[in-house]
């Protein structure tokens, strides 16, 4: 605690001071008895420590310019002592809340400059020139050394060595502005990058001038550490973006600089960098150290190197008018693209109007557009118009980008909604769509199958496990992997190799696919849709013959409810693939045409697999199913008159198919019979040798009367006569 002496200028008064930064010389606001400070406290006089403290050395929370207390505010000594604060910095401030959104893509919202270019526009105001120093005084002096390894990740930097210059505190209005943006004023070379900063969106950094004597902008190179400003040591890999000199890091690119080139208050030589970087790089190097600062944040989002130069040149203007006597000893140095080249952008003027959706004066355009610092000029309907340096790429660069700006100082709310005009036309459905879509739904849905997708490739791995060679193929030239060369001509080898992995969590499961397959043709490629599936169960759980019967069955009922007719199965004899067996495999036919095959894994194949691995597998071609797959539902009335129904259980030679018996049965006919429907074959004991039998169910009816006995009986005779002519007999 100290006892001071204050100097108002015109007389002194004694007050209690606990502040650690207070000392002999310095210059700071005080409070007199009387005056009211920040929350409407009135300053009063009052023993502290058996002192008597006529008034208040005053920290900015109690000017009410921030929430900084731990010292009391220092000014510069060209200050005279009893200047009235009032004077300098205004009684009544402002706050304007900005909807975060809008300056999302726009860099040059991250300074309060671009605002009051904004405000300017949308009120027609005039909007006061920014003061700079005139660079063309240092054309001159020599270039500092100054190398750029990736213009990539390091578009552009400028730098400027500046000499002369003595410790010093910002200006009352500078700390002032600083203060209320939420920043603690330093001294004024920290200061002022910050009020750059915060005034062009543009982050700049000071280097100690005579610790630094070459810029060399380049990744990191390796793995290591980095200590920045804040003393903390950093892990940095090689990809990470440094500023370097000769001899080695001195800052991480766009987000801090490093703790050895750090400017002191003693400091009278600085480098003055001000940089373009790439926003993906300082975005990914800051949120890998976690480490976000106010100049990682503003370069993230892509600043317009035009602010480089501009910047430094602001820096000496502000420099100078602070009372520095400072010397230049180095050209603006610049590498990299500087943003002063200009870029034009044409387009319709109509091309506004007609996005809009309302027709804008000519001269509204023009003057909008000139409002906002474009250069623009109309002739006809040709809108030829120069980009103002201060707008970034990524924010302006193509025509719909000049519709936004034109819209949005229109006012949006001077545009009429209106719903643009179009041509209704009737939606043609994709019925290919549908009915694969009916497919999924039935398999997962009504069977219980769960749908995969597989790659639509080979593995050439898998195939050499089981043994198939697919022969000639459509071959990737940017494959994967190796062993991914080749497209399928099928998608059965990829949905076996999922058995092996599915199998040691499930005893049973049902996996299918729709996928393309891909076949090799002398003009080309031939690319069509099959529907592909497997069945698995352990053989604890029930006979192979169970799962086959299952889903033979399935794709019966699938082909009914895709509309595309009864299917039917013949013995195949193709064994060109390892999975088709003879004797375990069938043609899927549909009109006579062979489409696709069913089987059972038997054979060589099944070693890849564990002991007791049953599977059932299909494919087809589904783009043969040709049916209407939402048919136009037809009404057949119930019956009024009960019917009946008989079972009739045949024998039938082993050696033959069961499709041949059912086309048999499906041509007898009789004027009671409605329908048949298999039940069930069976081949144990006491059957005659070689014989197996397969039972069917006959539901008989009439519409206009019921059923009697001599109905019955007729049907049965006629029935049995019949399996007579063809040489078959009953159980």
């Amino acid at each position: 605690i100290n006892y001071v002496t204050v100097n108002l200028g015109s007389e002194t008064l004694k007050t209690v001071c606990g502040a650690p930064n207070v000392m002999v010389g310095m210059k700071s606001a005080f409070a007199v008895p009387g005056t009211v400070i920040a929350e409407g406290v009135t300053v009063k006089e009052q023993k502290v420590y058996d002192r008597i403290s006529y008034g208040i050395l005053c920290s900015p929370r109690e000017l009410g310019w921030g929430d900084f207390h731990i010292g009391i505010l220092s000014f510069s000594d060209t200050l005279s002592a009893g200047t009235k604060i009032a004077n300098i910095v205004p009684e009544t401030d402002y706050v304007i809340e900005i909807d975060n959104k809008s300056i999302t893509h726009r860099p040059d919202l991250w300074g309060h400059y671009g605002f009051a270019r904004e405000l300017a526009a949308i009120f027609g105001c005039a909007l006061k020139p920014l003061e700079t120093a005139d660079s063309s005084e240092w054309k001159k002096l020599d270039v500092f050394p100054l190398r750029i390894e990736n213009l990539e990740d390091c578009p552009g930097y400028a730098c400027l060595d500046i000499d002369g210059l003595a410790p010093a505190f910002s200006p009352i209005s500078i700390q002032y502005r600083l203060l209320a943006t939420g920043l603690r004023p330093i001294n004024l070379l920290v200061d002022l990058t910050n009020y750059i900063m915060c005034e062009l969106g543009q982050p700049m950094h000071a280097f100690d001038g005579e610790k630094v004597k070459d810029i060399i902008v380049a990744p990191f190179g390796s793995k290591g550490k980095f200590t920045t400003l804040d003393s903390a040591d950093r892990s940095m890999i090689p990809e990470d973006l440094m500023i370097k000199d000769h001899t080695g890091q001195i800052a991480i690119a766009g987000i801090m600089g490093g703790e050895e080139t750090e400017i002191k208050e003693d400091t009278s030589r600085i480098l003055l960098e001000s940089a373009n970087f790439n926003p993906a790089r300082i975005r990914k190097t800051s949120a890998r150290i976690g480490l976000r600062t106010d100049a990682s944040l503003r370069f993230e989002k892509g600043q317009p190197p035009y602010n480089m130069i501009l910047s430094i040149k602001r820096f000496v203007k502000l420099l100078r008018d602070a009372g520095q006597k400072l010397r230049i000893r180095s050209q603006l140095t610049c590498g990299g693209n500087t943003g002063e080249e200009q870029r034009n952008l044409s387009m319709k003027k109509s091309y506004i109007n007609n996005t809009i959706g309302m027709d804008i004066p000519q001269e509204s355009i023009v003057s909008i557009l000139e409002s906002l610092g474009f250069g623009a000029s109309l002739e006809n309907d040709d809108l030829r118009l120069t980009i103002p340096r201060h707008r970034s790429v990524r924010d302006i660069s193509i025509p719909n980008d000049i519709v936004e700006e034109v819209a949005r100082i229109y006012g949006y709310g001077n545009i009429t909604p209106s719903m643009p005009d179009v041509e209704l036309r009737r939606y043609d459905f994709n019925t290919e769509l549908q009915k694969h879509h009916k497919i999924r739904r039935y398999l997962s849905l009504a069977k219980g199958f769960n749908e995969v997708h597989t790659y639509s490739w080979y593995d050439d791995n898998w195939l050499k496990r089981i043994g198939y060679e697919p022969g000639e193929t459509l071959k990737l030239k940017n494959p994967a992997s190796e062993n991914n060369t080749r497209m399928r001509l099928e998608i059965m080898p990829n949905l076996l190799a999922l058995i092996e992995a599915n199998s040691t969590h499930r005893d049973r499961f049902f996996l299918y696919e729709i996928g393309n397959v891909f076949l090799n043709e002398e003009n080309g490629c031939k690319q069509i849709v099959n529907l592909a599936g497997i069945g698995y169960q352990s053989e604890k759980l029930g006979s192979l013959q169970d799962i086959f019967l299952s889903i033979k069955g399935t794709i019966e009922e699938l082909f009914a409810v895709t509309g595309a007719g009864n299917c039917t199965f013949a013995v195949s004899k193709n064994t060109s693939r390892p999975w088709y067996a003879a004797g375990s495999s069938m043609d899927i036919m549909l009109n006579g045409k062979s489409i696709g095959f069913l089987g059972c894994l038997t054979g060589k194949i099944c070693d890849v697999y564990e002991k007791g691995t049953q599977v059932v597998w299909f494919e087809f071609n589904i783009d043969e199913l040709k049916g209407h797959t939402f048919p136009q539902a037809k009404y057949d009335a119930i019956p009024v008159f009960p019917g009946s129904w008989m079972d009739f259980s045949i024998l039938a030679d082993l050696a033959s198919s069961y499709t041949g018996l059912a086309e048999i049965l499906e041509q007898y006919s009789h004027p009671i019979l409605r329908r048949m429907k298999f039940q069930y074959c069976f081949k144990g004991k006491g059957l005659p040798e070689n014989k197996a039998s397969y039972t069917f169910r006959f539901w008989l009816g009439l519409r206009e009367r019921t059923l009697t006995g001599d109905d019955l009986t007729d049907f049965r005779s006629v029935f049995l006569s019949y399996l007579n002519k063809h040489g078959l007999e009953l159980r």
